[in-house]
């Protein structure tokens, strides 16, 4: 007979009990169902497994398949994108220090570039950032791009349409020669003590299981470290839901627009409803119930918000709900404890092995450089993360969950999933000087000495 503990299996010694009692062997007790024992076919053996396709993960992708592995992307949603997309939460905040130096560059970057010429993404000009002058100060807020205590400056923050998000993600996937398996969700992970062999995914076409050499968890919740019984951190958060209004007259007005955004399409504004001063209880994002509270009384809330938008704002009164977030504003559930836990006195701190930086998108001048060991549990050798899920203290998070970051964390990861092939998947073997030199050669910024400036 096996044990399964978690995701670790090791057969039975003979005469050595399986640990079951008779109770237990006759049948489940009332409150449970024994699922029969059954096998399950891989579905592939790939080099890295990205499982989560929010800006993070395509990310993690892009970056592994462009250095020649065999890539597959699963995402449980229909889309990719995650909270950049159909999260309606299309602002990169932010890809600067708030003292005029970019700290956010690589495939983020090219992001930012391949929208701009779609037409599909508004940013100051470089001569602008980190200028207190009122007027492009007020500008850039009614984009959304600005934030934080006074005194106010702008940032290098981009306004962007999550539909062309979504296009660039895949053109650029389809590109690198990333397999994509989107409705599949991870659903556990077995393996050895201390190595995930195998993730399980769930679909319409079944049970099926992935066999990958690393793994790359890039959920937003950290589903794969759980499943893999890496040790984290559960925050309980207040959810938020973007939503979308047209018909609005004269967005361009000098109108400070606080509570509410332009965007790239004339008569629509995005509107960030939610949080602590709109709903008055917090949930745990990895409890259906409590996400199903959440979707309901978000979504009530937002219909009495277009209400009362109508009656308050100028140029609302014939506007109209013209989209409204198909994900929750969830940006904290899960937090890894990694090899190291980037917290918030390593503001300005050098490490030898950075792979990535971002700067603080409420706070000028704050800036952290992302260790690798951020990215690696000492639980699992085979396992990397990258994203919002990354190992950092509550106050780092806010920083760090935010998309330009994660993407670049996603960057580091893909490179880190590549080197580690040569070891045999294992990560804690990844040569980081290298690794710093290959993301350097490809335009990511990994530390102070790399600003493009």
């Amino acid at each position: 007979m096996e044990e399964n503990h978690g995701h670790s299996t090791r057969a039975c010694r003979p005469g050595e009990s399986d640990g079951l009692d008779q109770r237990v062997m006759t049948g489940p007790p009332p409150d449970r169902w024994r699922e029969p024992a059954r096998d399950l076919p891989v579905l592939a053996r790939p080099d890295v497994l990205v499982v989560g396709a929010g800006s993070a993960g395509v990310s993690a992708a892009l970056a592994a398949a462009r250095r020649g592995a065999d890539t597959w992307l699963v995402e449980k949603l229909g889309f990719v994108g995650g909270l950049a997309t159909f999260g309606l939460i299309n602002l990169l905040l932010t890809l600067d220090d708030g003292e005029g130096h970019q700290v956010v560059a690589g495939q983020c970057q090219e992001f930012v570039d391949r929208l701009s010429a779609l037409g599909a993404a508004r940013f100051p000009d470089r001569s602008e950032w980190g200028s207190e002058d009122p007027d492009r100060v007020e500008n850039w807020r009614r984009w959304g791009l600005v934030w934080g205590r006074p005194p106010e400056n702008v940032r290098y923050s981009v306004a962007f349409e999550p539909e062309a998000f979504v296009n660039v993600s895949h053109e650029l996937l389809r590109e690198a020669g990333v397999h994509i398996r989107l409705h599949t969700s991870c659903t556990a992970t077995y393996g050895s003590e201390d190595r995930v062999e195998t993730v399980v995914v769930e679909s319409k076409s079944g049970r099926e299981v992935l066999a990958p050499t690393v793994v790359i968890d890039t959920t937003g919740d950290g589903d794969v470290f759980h499943y893999a019984g890496a040790a984290y951190d559960l925050t309980r958060v207040y959810p938020f839901q973007w939503f979308r209004m047209g018909g609005v007259v004269d967005t361009s007005s000098d109108r400070p627009g606080r509570g509410w955004f332009r965007t790239t399409d004339p008569g629509r504004v995005l509107v960030p409803w939610g949080g602590p001063g709109a709903v008055d209880f917090r949930i745990d994002p990895t409890d259906a119930e409590d996400l199903t509270r959440a979707e309901l009384e978000c979504r009530r809330g937002v219909m009495a918000e277009v209400s009362g938008l109508r009656d308050r704002e100028p140029g609302f009164a014939d506007a109209w709900l013209d989209d409204i977030a198909k994900l929750l504003g969830i940006t904290e559930s899960r937090r890894l404890t990694g090899d190291y836990i980037l917290a918030k006195e390593d503001v300005d701190r050098v490490f030898d092995d950075a792979v990535a930086r971002t700067g603080h998108w409420t706070r000028r001048g704050v800036v952290f450089d992302i260790p690798y060991r951020c990215l690696t549990t000492p639980r699992v050798t085979n396992l990397l993360t990258a994203g919002r899920c990354i190992s950092t203290s509550r106050y780092v998070h806010q920083a760090t969950k935010e998309i330009p970051a994660a993407m670049a964390t996603g960057e580091a990861a893909g490179a880190a999933a590549v080197a580690a092939l040569g070891t045999g998947g294992l990560v804690h073997g990844v040569d980081v000087a290298g690794l710093r030199d290959d993301l350097r050669r490809r335009g990511a910024i990994v530390d102070g000495a790399a600003d493009p400036d």
